[in-house]
């Protein structure tokens, strides 16, 4: 009979997909699973969805991830990490009553514009967001303005924190996350009664703050029984805990997530003021808890994901070695065309325009492609450097750097740039807070996580 192994699962629960791996204490991969993730698109672009369908399924691919260890398990630890303006409201009972509504959903963009600009740039400099659609305080700005329910007796989760409640029974605020509600204050770590006033919601209307890598409490017996009696942590914001699971989460250490949003990230190890986080969100950037405590994430997100894969898709190649013979044509000191141009439309859209002045070759196409989301992340990066100061290393993780054309760009604007090759590093960060929460000794468990992060320089 196979020994009895002790696991940690880590689960990243996504816009596209959810995904769990289930590792040894010595960071080795020995079981995973994904599924979709399936929102509701109504008539007019509304994207939403309940949050116990979203729940049930990601219970299910944790408890599959467990399951495909060869021979028994011990879960020890679960680590939850995924999206982080998307959320619930709650009743006493612990019912959900609004749905789930999307984070790149656009309702409440025009009650929030109707706000007095004064206020807006309150919001920007206490919570470190931009004064737009994405965050949780909009879509409960829409919902009472559209008649939704008195919220002084109810609770919000994000649903990471609902995933954990399901699991365990209890109520709690993952600080990153609170960080992307816009409820947020910044400074003093607290709820701000700002935009709590304007929703009609007290301070009460967040639970306590449980960091990550606390445990909530242990998995219930209505859960899948493979999981019964495991540790749970919202370990908090997807892009936060990738940095963590790639090794790339130092002071010095630039971060960039390459996927369908291109996040450039850095870690400082201190609380920003007011007057620095209005300037980042000024020039493109948003600035919230970290993971790790008593740090600040600098983040900036650029589509360059979703236009690189529009262009190549629009140039017919949807295989990867297409993908890779277009791509791999770029060079920083190439020629271009100025009858190419690429852009997309203001706001967050899925939208990208290509205008072609005269006959253009695919490469020269993907070339001015190239040239636009290059221009993007560099003023994000140069925003960064003058709050974080000069990075020393920076690590790239996802698919797009994977393709050497796109990296030779990236490394070009970020020199010494070097790929990650661990695969799903949200799930590993996850993973790596589920045995701090389990009580494992993080010390020797961690390294033996980090000594498996390894880097891969491709070509400079």
């Amino acid at each position: 009979m196979s020994a009895i192994r002790d696991v940690v699962v880590g689960v990243d629960v996504g816009t596209t997909s959810i995904k769990a791996s289930a590792l040894d204490l010595e960071g080795v991969v020995l079981g995973t699973s994904s599924t979709p993730t399936t929102w509701d698109v109504a008539a007019h672009g509304e994207v939403q969805i309940d949050i116990d369908v979203l729940t049930d399924a990601a219970i299910d691919v944790i408890a599959r991830a467990a399951q495909a260890v060869d021979g028994g398990v011990s879960v020890r630890g679960i680590g939850i990490t995924g999206l982080a303006e998307t959320g619930v409201v709650i009743d006493g009972s612990g019912n959900p009553v609004t749905p789930a509504i999307a984070w790149y959903d656009q309702r409440g963009a025009e009650e929030f514009a109707d706000l007095p600009a004064e206020f807006r740039a309150e919001f920007q400099a206490v919570t470190g967001l931009a004064a737009k659609a994405e965050c949780s305080f909009s879509k409960l700005l829409w919902l009472r303005a559209h008649g939704g329910d008195d919220l002084r007796r109810l609770t919000w989760l994000n649903a990471l924190e609902y995933i954990a409640f399901r699991l365990t029974g209890t109520q709690g605020t993952e600080p990153s996350l609170a960080s992307r509600t816009g409820l947020l204050d910044q400074l003093s770590v607290e709820p701000w009664a700002g935009t709590l006033d304007l929703i009609g919601a007290t301070s009460s209307f967040l639970p306590e703050f449980i960091p990550a890598g606390t445990s909530f409490g242990n998995v219930r017996n209505s859960a899948p029984q493979i999981l019964h009696g495991a540790a749970v942590t919202v370990a908090g914001h997807d892009h936060l805990v990738n940095s963590v699971g790639a090794g790339a989460y130092g002071g010095d250490d630039l971060f960039d997530s390459c996927g369908t949003a291109d996040v450039i990230l850095r870690t400082v190890p201190r609380t920003l003021t007011n007057d620095e986080r209005a300037l980042l969100v000024d020039r493109g950037l948003s600035a919230g808890r970290h993971v790790l405590e008593g740090s600040t994430a600098i983040l900036g997100a650029t589509r360059s994901g979703l236009v690189l894969g529009r262009i190549l898709s629009m140039l017919g190649a949807r295989s990867r070695d297409d993908r890779r013979r277009i791509s791999d044509t770029w060079q920083p000191d190439a020629a271009r065309l100025s009858t190419v141009v690429v852009s997309e439309p203001g706001g967050w859209t899925n939208e990208v325009t290509v205008k072609l002045r005269e006959n253009a070759t695919p490469e020269q196409v993907w070339a001015a492609a190239m040239d636009y989301v290059l221009d993007d992340t560099r003023s994000l990066v140069d925003a960064v450097t003058d709050i974080a100061g000069p990075y020393q290393s920076a690590v790239a993780a996802g698919g797009w750097a994977h393709l050497d054309g796109v990296y030779r760009g990236k490394a070009h604007l970020m020199p010494g740039l070097v790929v990650s090759d661990v695969e799903q590093a949200g799930a590993r960060g996850a993973a790596m807070f589920a045995a701090r929460a389990g009580g494992i000794d993080s010390g020797s468990l961690i390294q033996g996580f980090l000594t498996r992060v390894n880097t891969k320089e491709l070509v400079r």
